[in-house]
């Protein structure tokens, strides 16, 4: 079947395109334009409909098969965006015979199938569509790239040299058996378990870059944690005011530090809770603890406890900052700063301490991060493998080398599952 979809944002715009893949192809040139055109030359037509009335100018690209994204006859439509000529070309192309409206991801779907592209540079291209920050957009270009299924690809020659060498070893007895064979069997299988480790470490760095870091900002109440998030928001999203206990619920503000997405959690001020509603807010603190990357532990400097029943159980990501420095002290703390939302003293120094927390959380590892869970599962049953690699048998040692092959080689090319490829493809929009 031959397919077709509209591959710009829905709604009116400038320009539109609509993308057609397959090998009737041609046929919509035809139909549409009256024409025959080069291929891969811009050619300014005008399109008719099924009652030979033109209905628009465009521009029309031809792409011969092959030399396509999809590896089919593919043929652009960079029509006026507006919403009635959007309408009439896909009207036009549902009634060409063997045409059919293209599913979410099938564009990409057949230039996988058609060897164009592997599944580890599909799901970098999906997660390029999605990227929102520059290091969300760097990432995926890794994995849209060679960059990261080189890795696999090395990997999986390596792991066939390993087999290269047992069955070279068929026609010798085991005393034949080259002395070095197992020790460099050992060697490479011990080799590829180590660097599959290392980038399984990475996937935490990955997730930070795509899902973003969770700051708390945890203190007493009235020691100024709505103020602090109202700025670091520039917007005011908490209610301050002097009275104990107002915020009763974990407020969420997002933004952006050095590229990556931020989530602020304005969490209920730690106090003896008097009613069921603020007991609530507590057990929710709790959990924003549990899950936050970088805990800010906020107090008052005219407050002679700053963080009297507050757990400052520390990490090296955390910090301990006073406000109201502007105030009399009242206690003998050294916090890793001191600031005054009032006055707006020393915030900006504050921030820079923030972003250096999130930076070093970062891994710096300039390289790609695992960002894929169905790679991962893949890598984990590779290195498995491997690890079951012992003694002198040969035959069951090329077992557990094929094993850690195809795993592998599952990373890059799902041939046998249908089910993986629908998932993959399915999370795609439509026209891509």
């Amino acid at each position: 079947m031959t397919i077709y979809a509209l591959s710009t944002v829905p709604g009116k715009s400038g320009v539109a395109v609509v993308r057609v893949s397959g090998q009737q192809a041609k046929t919509a040139i035809k139909k549409i334009t009256k024409k025959t055109i080069k291929p891969r030359i811009a050619t300014v037509c005008n399109l008719y409909d099924s009652n030979n009335e033109i209905f628009d100018e465009a521009v029309v690209i031809f792409y011969e098969d092959k030399k396509s994204f999809t590896g089919e006859p593919v043929v652009e439509f960079q029509t006026h965006g507006s919403l009635s000529i959007i309408s009439k070309i896909l009207d036009e192309l549902s009634i060409i015979d063997g045409f059919r409206h293209a599913e979410p991801g099938e564009f990409t779907k057949r230039a996988y199938l058609s060897g164009k592209i592997n599944l580890v540079q599909a799901e970098g291209l999906a997660d390029l569509i999605d990227s929102e920050t520059e290091k969300q957009r760097s990432q995926a270009l890794m994995h849209y790239g060679d960059l990261v299924s080189n890795k696999y690809f090395f990997w999986s020659n390596e792991i066939k040299t390993c087999l290269a060498l047992i069955e070279a070893s068929i026609d010798f007895s085991d005393e034949d058996i080259p002395k070095n064979l197992l020790s460099d069997i050992r060697k490479i299988s011990k080799k590829i378990k180590k660097e599959i480790s290392d980038f399984l470490k990475t996937e935490e760095s990955s997730h930070i870059i795509k899902e973003g870091i969770k700051i708390a900002i945890i203190g007493r109440p009235n020691s100024g944690k709505s103020s602090l998030i109202n700025y670091l928001s520039q917007k005011k999203i908490a209610i301050v005011s002097k009275k104990p206990g107002t915020t009763r619920d974990i407020l969420r503000s997002e933004k952006f530090f050095s590229g990556i997405p931020v989530t602020l959690i304005d969490t209920a001020g730690i106090r003896r809770a008097n009613d069921e509603i603020e007991k609530e807010g507590l057990k929710l603190t709790r959990k924003a603890l549990e899950s936050a990357h970088i805990k800010v532990y906020l107090g008052a400097n005219n407050d002679k406890t700053p963080y009297r029943g507050i757990d400052l159980n520390l990490s090296k990501n955390d910090l301990v900052v006073i406000n109201k420095s502007d105030l009399k002290k009242k206690h003998n703390l050294r916090p890793n700063i001191s600031i005054s939302l009032k006055k707006e003293k020393k915030l900006k120094l504050f921030e820079n301490k923030l972003e250096e927390k999130i930076k070093n959380i970062i891994s710096t590892n300039t390289g790609a991060f695992l960002n894929k869970k169905r790679q991962k599962n893949h890598l984990i049953d590779a290195r498995n493998s491997l690890e079951r690699i012992s003694g002198k048998d040969l035959e069951i040692i090329s077992i557990h080398i094929r094993e850690a092959l195809k795993s592998l080689d599952s990373i890059t090319r799902e041939t046998d599952n249908e089910e993986v490829l629908g998932i993959i493809f399915g999370k795609f929009c439509i026209g891509k």
